[in-house]
């Protein structure tokens, strides 16, 4: 189980926070994206670097792939993964009724775990984020991103 919010946000080892929001932008601009070409879903970021338990945000990067994952096929996407079926079930609810307007439903892989996440009260809505990306659409390619962030 987690600590207590107070304790865990401010635990360096506890990475999958600052991690989203350094990728807001992009992870949301996929939410969006996914929502318009084919309904709800969830984006999963695999992280391939491993983080080390006080990674610096502001100087180095992470090298991650996102995949938009249709609601139709998340269920067999998490069964892969070999979730307990109780945490399946919370998010397939929680798929079914998100405001994809305003909440992303996010899963992050990365140093053995799983970490699954429903953004909400963002500070940018997942539309903002897609308009945000088109217009600076070159800060995202990857040969110019340092993020190493791919779209599949």
């Amino acid at each position: 189980m987690r600590p207590t919010n107070e304790v865990w946000q401010g635990y360096c080892g506890y990475w999958q926070n600052p991690f989203i929001r350094e990728n807001l932008l992009p992870i949301g601009y996929t939410a969006w994206n996914g929502y318009l070409n084919t309904g709800r879903g969830i984006v999963v970021c695999t992280v391939v670097d491993t983080i080390s338990s006080c990674i610096d945000w502001e100087v180095n990067t992470v090298t991650f792939h996102q995949v938009f994952i249709p609601q139709a096929q998340v269920e067999a996407y998490l069964q892969a993964l070999e979730l307990q079926p109780e945490a399946v079930k919370a998010l397939l609810k929680a798929i079914s009724t998100y405001d994809p307007k305003r909440t992303i439903t996010l899963l992050v892989i990365g140093n053995g775990a799983v970490d699954i996440n429903l953004l909400e009260n963002l500070k940018i809505s997942p539309a903002e984020c897609y308009v945000q990306v088109q217009h600076r659409w070159a800060e995202f390619q990857i040969d110019l991103i340092p993020k190493g962030v791919t779209y599949e």
